[in-house]
C-alpha cells in the first residue's frame, strides 16, 4: 500500500499481509527507532495473518520506503502520530495498535485524542520518557557510547557483538544479526528529544482502551520495573517475557511474545 504525499506530509509505504480468510480485527504494527516495517514482516505479520488478522506495518516518514528522508532529523513524535492517523484512514477501519520501543510512545501519544479496539506496548519507551534509561546506560559507558552512536547513525556503526547484546537474547547467528543490521538506519534526533521530555504523553488512556504492556527481562534499554510502571499508568495488563530482549519481534524467543499477545487478544474477543 502506498499513501500519497499531501501538503507537507510525505508519502508513506505500508506493508500488508491479508489472511486467507479474515476472521479477526486488523492490526497495525508501528516500529521503533532505527527500524522500519520490515521488522514486523519477518515473524509477526505472517503469524497474526495466519490467525485471521489483516496485518499492516508502516514505514514511518523518513524510514524504509516512505518519503521524507531529507527531513529525518527534524521528524517529531507528533509527525509520526500524523502518519498513523493517515494509515488508519486508508485502512478504513480502526485497527489494534502494536508499537515497539519508540513505536510504543507513538501509540501512547495517538491515544491521547483517538481510540482503538486495543493497544499493545512492546518494550515501549516508558510513559515518563527515556531519562531513567539513559541514566542506567551511563553505568556501562562503553556500551552507552556505542549505543548512542548507533541510535543516531544506524546500527551499522556498532560491532556485531554490541548489536547482539543490545537487541537480542539467546543464540542468534552472526549472519542473521548482520542481515538485520543492514536493514537498520539512523533515527530522528528530534524524536529522541521528544522521548526525553518534549513529546511525552500528558493524558493516560482517557478512552479506557484495553491495553497490554510487555516487558523483556533481558532488555538493555528498559527495565521490567519501568515497563510495569507504564502499565500501571495506563491501567494496562503487564507481562514480563522471560529470557527475551529488546527486539521482541525478532528475538530468538519471538514466538512466546506473539503467543502471549494472541492469548490476550482472544480474551478481548479481538
Amino acid at each position: 500500500m502506498k499513501i500519497k504525499r499531501i501538503s507537507e506530509h510525505p508519502s508513506l509505504y505500508v506493508l500488508e499481509n491479508q489472511p486467507k480468510k479474515t476472521s479477526r480485527t486488523p492490526i497495525l504494527f508501528i516500529h521503533g527507532a532505527n527500524m522500519a516495517a520490515w521488522c514486523w514482516n519477518e515473524k509477526f505479520m505472517p503469524y497474526f495473518s495466519e490467525l485471521g488478522h489483516p496485518t499492516y506495518a508502516v514505514d514511518l516518514r523518513g524510514h524504509g520506503k516512505s518519503g521524507g528522508q531529507e527531513n529525518l532529523p527534524s521528524n517529531s513524535i507528533a509527525d509520526y502520530v500524523n502518519d498513523i492517523e493517515r494509515v488508519i484512514a486508508e485502512i478504513g477501519e480502526t485497527p489494534i495498535l502494536i508499537g515497539h520501543s519508540l513505536g510504543g510512545l507513538i501509540v501512547q501519544k495517538y491515544i491521547e485524542y483517538n481510540t482503538a479496539p486495543a493497544c499493545i506496548l512492546m518494550a515501549s519507551v516508558p510513559s515518563d520518557g527515556l531519562a531513567p534509561s539513559i541514566m542506567d546506560l551511563f553505568f556501562n559507558p562503553t556500551f552507552f557510547m556505542q549505543n548512542n552512536l548507533s541510535q543516531l547513525f544506524g546500527t551499522w556503526f556498532s560491532p556485531v557483538d554490541v548489536t547482539r547484546k543490545s537487541v537480542f537474547s539467546g543464540h542468534v547467528d552472526d549472519d542473521v544479526v548482520i542481515r538485520y543490521c543492514t536493514e537498520m538506519q539512523p533515527s530522528s534526533p528530534k524524536a529522541l528529544l521528544d522521548s526525553l521530555w518534549l513529546g511525552l504523553p500528558s493524558k493516560k488512556n482517557p478512552f479506557d482502551i484495553p491495553m497490554l504492556s510487555l516487558g523483556a527481562d533481558e532488555d538493555t534499554f528498559f527495565r521490567p520495573e519501568q515497563i510495569r510502571k507504564t502499565a500501571e499508568a495506563y491501567n494496562a495488563e503487564y507481562l514480563n517475557m522471560k529470557n527475551t530482549s529488546h527486539a521482541m519481534m525478532l528475538d530468538s524467543r519471538w514466538h512466546e511474545s506473539a503467543d502471549a499477545i494472541n492469548a490476550w487478544l482472544q480474551k478481548q474477543s479481538l
